[in-house]
């Protein structure tokens, strides 16, 4: 195997006289540290067939074989041949650097040691070329797209797209200026680009990666050619646009796979370009979070790999690949590196479980290959929130990254889980209103049926809130510690939140009711317009977070605290306080294992002990804490 910083580039020949069709390259290796000028291609494998034959001459590397070049055959899939047809120009040679060749994908040592070299490689780069693959489309479609991205004075990352002028642009290019049934272009148009959005490239894992750490970028699709940048924001402006056109079921946005994972590309991209993203050890854990939902991999080992990128290269708990480990030890590897290199437990937050899982998986470790089933408790951004269980302690690293297999932490109890709901917050639709999906007076009333089983028999008097405002708070979650909250919001008035969800009826009655020139007819009773103003508002917010609740039950645990968790949590299960965790913890104790043995269930929500209250209500100290070993 060659030094650590050579890697290989190709290079593809131009046709000759003879062969149009067939593809023919040179092969050989370079040095990252004075690599000659080259491009990069962004591109999926699609079939994993590799039924297609181009030519490549090798050049083995003057430092491990003085044998001269050998031209041989070589297979790739369909995909790749249409874009090497695509890249190959008619009488200059082209350099580029494609996986697919550029690896050998059946030796474990290079493609081990290649793969951590693929950040520098696209960020080498001169450009990274983006393969969607061909596209039929009409003259005059591919001209109007370029020459409507040619007009446009995009603003990157506003979320509004409140340029007039760019709106009208979109408004002529995808059919909304006039009835549909008579601009077909238009919808024609609209289909093309939708249709796009379902490409896979916007689903491959590795994609994330090799865009955001671009220089800069084209995107090749057919015959059409544009800018990354420019494609990727007029994508977005489409989508914005489209949504407030058509509305959530039927857009771009909602129908599409490629949505999230292309917006979140333009967000990173941005972030990373303009030196205002989180550091990258924070950065890893919600990255990876996103992958988890949106993106794809063939191998499940690459769900964490790909995303290397995005951890500081010279953090000692930098994990490498290493494609001969089992699934099971990855996703360990990568839990301890997130908790060791941060000093935090916010890894659990992604440890919920809901289907079968790779075995020998640890309970604290995620399964990285699958969705969440339920939302994290840091929904906008993991490892970034304004909880703070434990207030602000530090995971204690003790044990070589290599040596964990059970994960010791130290903590408190805080109560035992003793009633559970009844309910699972299931299948949230966007018909439903608040009122509907919430259900507060059942909640509340199998609250109060409760109260009676608790030794303190306290009445809702004696707490600081009313019983129906810490339900309703805790139900949501108070906003999942989001770091968005509307200005007008306080979380310390006890029916701001109550108050807003009781005039629902009236909010709706607003916001649905409109006259020709878009101003809203109100019949709103004793609401002023600036109370409107600010409860809409704070309506708004609650409808984005309440998708909190999906897949979670509503719990009470003993001194009558009132929780959230994912709904795998039972009767008996301990709520404890780690420390370097922000939100509390549900662990279940595993018979024969050692009493101080436990299955991690999941993290929850506890009314009144998100910021660290319990420390001085109990005298809490890091020197009176428990050994809680997760296995």
């Amino acid at each position: 195997m060659p030094p650590s910083r050579q890697f290989k580039l190709l290079k593809i020949l131009p046709p000759t006289n003879n062969s149009e069709e067939d593809i023919v390259c040179e092969l050989s290796w370079k040095t990252l540290d004075d690599p000659p000028e080259y491009e990069a291609l962004s591109y999926t494998w699609g079939t994993i067939t590799q039924d297609q034959s181009i030519q490549v001459r090798m050049t083995p590397s003057p430092i491990t074989s003085p044998l001269p070049p050998e031209t041989n055959i070589v297979h790739v899939t369909k995909h790749l041949l249409a874009a090497l047809l695509r890249l190959r120009q008619g009488t200059a040679q082209r350099i580029v650097w494609i996986d697919q060749l550029c690896i050998n994908q059946n030796d474990l040592v290079e493609k081990n040691a290649q793969v951590q070299l693929m950040a520098d490689i696209y960020q080498r780069a001169k450009r990274t070329v983006v393969w969607l693959g061909e596209l039929d489309v009409l003259d005059v479609d591919r001209e109007a797209i370029i020459n409507a991205t040619e007009r446009m004075n995009f603003r990157p990352v506003e979320r509004e797209y409140s340029n007039l002028e760019d709106q009208r642009i979109l408004k002529d290019l995808i059919g909304f200026r006039v009835p549909p049934d008579t601009n077909h272009s238009g919808q024609r148009r609209r289909k093309i680009l939708a249709e796009l959005l379902n490409r896979p490239w916007f689903t491959r894992a590795w994609v994330f990666q090799e865009v955001v750490v671009a220089q800069r970028g084209i995107v090749l699709c057919g015959s059409l050619e544009m800018d990354m940048d420019i494609f990727i924001n007029l994508l977005d402006g489409v989508c914005d646009l489209d949504f407030r056109e058509v509305g959530e079921s039927t857009s771009i946005m909602h129908s599409s796979k490629g949505y999230k994972p292309m917006f979140a590309i333009r967000e990173t991209r941005f972030e990373s370009r303009n030196g205002l993203s989180s550091t990258k050890k924070s950065k890893w854990l919600s990255t990876i979070w996103q992958a988890m939902g949106n993106l794809d991999a063939t191998n499940p080992r690459d769900k964490v790999y790909a995303f290397l990128a995005f951890v500081d290269s010279t953090d000692e708990h930098r994990i490498s690949p290493s494609y001969g480990k089992s699934i099971a030890s990855v996703y360990s590897d990568a839990a301890v590196q997130s908790i060791y290199s941060v000093g935090s437990l916010d890894v659990l937050e992604l440890a919920i479980k809901a289907a079968k899982v790779p075995e020998d998986l640890p309970s604290w470790v995620p399964d990285f290959s699958t969705p969440l089933p339920s939302l994290p408790f840091m929904t906008h951004n993991v490892g970034s929130t304004d909880f703070r269980a434990s207030r602000d302690s530090k995971y204690a690293v003790s044990t070589p990254v290599s040596a964990v297999s059970a994960l010791t932490t130290y903590g408190h109890v805080l109560s035992t889980v003793t009633s559970i709901h009844p309910r699972n917050f299931h299948n949230h639709r966007s018909s439903q209103t608040l009122q509907e999906w919430i259900s507060l007076a059942d909640v509340t009333a199998w609250v109060m049926s409760q109260l009676k089983n608790y030794s303190n028999g306290k009445s809702p008097d004696d707490r600081p809130s009313p019983i129906e405002t810490r339900v309703l708070r805790t139900l949501l979650a108070e906003g999942a510690g989001r770091d968005d909250t509307p200005d007008n919001l306080d979380y310390t008035d006890p029916g701001a939140i109550l108050e807003v969800y009781h005039n629902e009826p009236l909010l709706l009655s607003a916001q649905n009711t409109r006259t020709s020139n878009d101003k809203a007819v109100l019949n709103t009773g004793s609401l002023s317009a600036q109370t409107l103003k600010l409860q809409s508002s704070t309506y708004r917010w609650i409808q984005k977070i309440v998708k909190i609740m999906i897949n979670k039950k509503f719990f009470i645990s003993a001194g009558f605290n009132f929780g959230l968790a994912y709904e795998a949590v039972r009767e008996g299960d301990l709520v404890c306080i780690l420390q370097g965790s922000k939100t509390p913890t549900i662990l279940r104790s595993i018979r024969n294992a050692g009493d101080n043995h436990y299955r991690f269930v999941a993290q929850c929500y506890v009314d009144g002990c998100m910021r660290g209250e319990p420390y001085e209500e109990r005298g809490w100290s890091k020197e009176n804490a428990e050994t809680f070993v997760l296995i």
